[in-house]
């Protein structure tokens, strides 16, 4: 099949090297997306489930896997070699199923995520009094999201009010009581499940653009793979 092509579409190689450079893109993106959301829900590791951590984590895995397979595409490129093109495409498609995993698992999560940490939340505020990790942890919640307890301030019924469930005003001087109607009124359940749900929203919306892009370039790809293998191309002088 003889055909005559435009000089800028005339080699698989700019084409496909073209192609690569979006990929090596979205796994750069997708993997700093992944780390930040990963460090910002360590700060609040010991009150929260394994979710969190996992999901993060893939997306983090799927961005290097990304820039593993981006070397080969780039050799793909050069070589122009209907096999290494092939494999390329083939771990495309694998790429694509690891990306619609990353979207639907974080919806899912940012749907879910007020009610996956109830249990470890009320497990771990059983623990405020014996465990100086945990009462740093509580403290430092009831203050960054100016909430108290897990789902209200009734939590701490069976014992005092930590003082970190009250705001302070500057220059307050000591004693100072933390009493039932002085508490910040809204449960830490809810700030946090928001605010986890929010990292997972951002996750999920890069992903799903991601997985848009990466059927738009599995497809691309697939169709230089079938030029590479099929066409003879006579380059305009």
């Amino acid at each position: 099949m003889e055909m005559k092509v435009p000089k800028i579409f005339k080699l698989v190689r700019y084409n496909l090297a073209a192609v690569n450079s979006v990929f090596v893109l979205t796994g750069v993106v997708l993997l700093i997306v992944g780390i930040v959301v990963l460090v910002k829900n360590t700060e609040y590791e010991d009150l929260i489930t394994n979710r969190f951590f996992t999901l993060p984590g893939f997306a983090v895995a799927t961005g290097v896997i990304i820039l593993f397979v981006s070397v080969l595409g780039y050799y793909a490129a050069i070589s122009e070699k209907f096999y290494f093109i092939a494999g390329y495409v083939a771990l495309l498609l694998v790429i694509l199923i690891f990306e619609m995993s990353i979207t639907i698992a974080a919806f899912k999560l940012k749907d879910e995520a007020t009610s996956a940490i109830r249990a470890p939340m009320v497990a771990s505020i059983q623990l405020y009094e014996s465990r100086r990790d945990i009462a740093r942890l509580w403290d430092e919640l009831h203050r960054d999201f100016e909430c108290c307890g897990a789902v209200s301030v009734n939590d701490w019924r069976l014992t005092s009010i930590p003082v970190s469930c009250c705001h302070i005003d500057y220059g307050t001087i000591s004693p100072f009581d933390c009493v039932m109607g002085s508490t910040y009124p809204e449960g830490c359940m809810a700030v946090l499940g928001a605010w986890l749900s929010n990292n997972a929203n951002v996750l999920a919306v890069t992903a799903l653009v991601f997985t848009i892009m990466q059927i738009i370039l599995t497809a691309i790809s697939g169709w230089l793979a079938w030029r590479s293998k099929f066409e003879t191309v006579e380059l305009e002088s």
